[in-house]
């Protein structure tokens, strides 16, 4: 019996319209809040893919696994980018560090970009709204939510309200976690902070 190497699957007209276009493949931890968030970006030569967190598989093994999975089954091309998020949160204490470090390791010698977040996405959404600095310390992700709530008045990682984040404020965003990224070539942020800035400098 011959067996035929499967062709990739065709992208759906709404991930490619045009073959000089670029898609940006995103996996992600979170479950609701990406995906929300990059929806936002409007450019017909760019489209985001965001592959979020289902039944509970957040590990960053499981979130590299979904990015693995993408790019085996779809028709790529060279300019495409495949970026792994995650949040550092507790993956980065004693008995999770390791683990976190191969996942990085891992995706970068297959030619993924890394935009983690240290505790979290939300720090990026803060920044929108509140410049901090080095000194600025959240023990946990609630810790940041809890910020966000009292800025806007309320906050619901399950129904973003786009308004908070107007294009406007993304400029600003930027030049803050710039500003926090004293060490650029670390694959985390060490404390407060987010790279999730290099995906957005890109979409912009």
């Amino acid at each position: 019996m011959i067996l035929r190497r499967k062709k990739p699957r065709q992208l759906s007209r709404e991930e490619r319209t045009y073959r000089d276009d670029r898609l940006f493949i995103i996996a992600s931890e979170d479950t609701h809040v990406a995906a929300q968030y990059f929806a936002l970006f409007r450019n017909s030569r760019i489209k985001v893919r965001v592959l979020p967190t289902k039944d509970g598989l957040s590990a960053p093994e499981h979130v590299l696994a979904r990015l693995d999975t993408y790019k085996a089954e779809f028709d790529l091309v060279e300019e495409d980018e495949l970026w792994l998020l995650l949040d550092t949160d507790h993956w980065i204490e004693k008995n999770h560090v390791a683990t976190f470090n191969r996942v990085c390791s891992e995706s970068m010698q297959k030619g993924y970009q890394l935009a983690h977040s240290n505790p979290c996405f939300e720090l990026w959404l803060l920044l929108h709204k509140s410049p901090l600095d080095a000194m600025t310390q959240f023990a946990k992700c609630e810790d940041v939510a809890l910020r966000l709530r009292r800025i806007l008045g309320g906050y619901n990682k399950r129904k973003l309200d786009a308004s908070h984040f107007p294009p406007a404020s993304i400029g600003e965003a930027i030049a803050r976690a710039e500003a926090l990224d004293t060490s650029p070539s670390d694959r985390w942020p060490q404390t407060t902070g987010t790279h999730v800035y290099r995906i957005v400098k890109k979409l912009v």
